[in-house]
């Protein structure tokens, strides 16, 4: 049973990893940061009449409504205006032959990184950043918690960061 302060005190005990969840579906930790934040403040001023037996779950699933509500108003946005400059620079020579060779062995380096992962933790990224499945799809797919592949797809990030010299781990 939780009781409103008790939802509080998960929430601030929790609050990391409700931040990480949040950018795992929509990409971008500021805007986690947002949606973690409006969760609080929707816990923060609602009322509970029932009881919250798991205050974990609940409030990851209200993290995850609002994640969600967020990526279907991203997607729902045209944009009214087009950047000529940014397609200007999108030509076919607009790469120099030095930076394509730099680019290429930056993909060779991050390839031979992802075949030198466990082969489930290798699925499970190429499945959440190339086929765009949810982490919930994955877990379904390989027979683990949605928490392992969350950890599976943050080493693999890690080990690729770490195989490219411009980036931090």
């Amino acid at each position: 049973m939780a009781s409103t302060d008790h939802l509080l005190e998960t929430y601030l005990a929790n609050r990391p990893r409700f931040v990480s969840f949040a950018t795992s579906m929509v990409g971008c930790t500021a805007q986690a940061e947002d949606i973690v934040q409006d969760a609080f403040v929707q816990v923060a001023s609602v009322k509970r009449q029932g009881i919250v037996f798991n205050p974990v779950a609940y409030l990851t699933a209200i993290i995850r409504n609002l994640a969600l509500d967020h990526l279907r108003a991203a997607h729902r946005q045209i944009p009214t205006e087009i950047d000529h400059t940014l397609l200007a620079d999108t030509g076919a020579g607009s790469i120099s032959p030095e930076a394509h060779c730099g680019h290429r062995q930056e993909l060779h380096s991050v390839a031979n990184v992802l075949t030198s992962l466990p082969p489930r933790t290798r699925r499970a990224f190429e499945m959440y950043r190339i086929g765009g499945y949810t982490l919930q799809e994955i877990a379904t797919v390989l027979g683990v918690s949605t928490t392992r592949v969350h950890k599976m797809i943050q080493i693999a990030l890690v080990a690729c960061a770490t195989a490219l010299p411009d980036m931090e781990p």
